[in-house]
């Protein structure tokens, strides 16, 4: 296993997600970097614990296939709330020209297909790419989903540090246990068997008119422009 490829790093407990923020979806969701390894039906679930934040779960899972595409499922909780963001992609999430449609499903709201924009933009840059990372070699890591032979990676960017531990046990990012100062993100289930979350068929998301009068300069791009204007 490379040591780039099992780096997973977990940029803030709540960052709106590269496409999320792309389409102005609602919710948030952690943002991962690592080697993007899907595998059909695998999903692996984590408890997301930040400094002065309440706890949150989120369960990664590839619940679909069409040609050489995944369909690619988040599922956010925190406390009662839940935010479902899915989407098929032909590469890495994080790289918006990889993703095709994406669908967006906030508590019991309609399920919303998003727009398809921003295809010539390259992917965010990930934190392996800004700092240094060190291989630790192979550990033992006892996590909430069990006993884990795991490859230890410590990333060093300027005063922070972030540790990883990775197992190709756990697609589609390897991810086993990642902490740092004011965080700590545990697996506490994987397996087999994923099922999408949204069974509804989603509504096209419709972007809102601007109110008359506003000039074309301050209009978002995407929104319509009241006739006559």
């Amino acid at each position: 296993m490379k040591t780039k490829a099992v780096v997973v790093a977990f940029l803030l407990v709540f960052v709106a997600a590269p496409a999320g923020a792309q389409w102005g979806a609602q919710g948030t969701n952690p943002g991962l970097r690592g080697e993007f390894t899907p595998v059909l039906g695998a999903w692996a679930e984590y408890r997301i614990q930040g400094k002065g934040t309440p706890a949150s779960t989120m369960k990664i899972a590839i619940v679909g296939k069409e040609g050489s595409a995944y369909w690619y499922e988040t599922v956010t909780k925190t406390g009662g709330d839940s935010t479902v963001m899915k989407m098929l992609v032909s590469g890495d999430p994080n790289d918006q020209r990889a993703v095709k449609p994406m669908i967006v499903k906030h508590g019991t709201e309609q399920a919303l297909e998003m727009p398809v924009t921003g295809q010539d933009q390259r992917p965010s840059p990930g934190l392996d790419d800004r700092g240094k990372t060190v291989d630790k070699g192979m550990e033992t890591v006892r996590v909430p989903a069990g006993t884990f032979k795991a490859r230890h990676v410590q990333y060093i960017h300027e005063k922070d540090t972030v540790d990883s531990w990775a197992s190709e046990k756990v697609p589609p990012y390897n991810l086993v246990k990642s902490s740092a100062k004011d965080f700590e993100m545990v697996l506490t289930g994987y397996g087999m068997g994923a099922k999408t979350s949204i069974t509804e068929t989603p509504k096209p998301f419709q972007m809102p008119r601007m109110p008359s009068g506003m000039p074309k300069g301050m209009v978002p791009p995407g929104m319509k422009i009241p006739a006559g204007q």
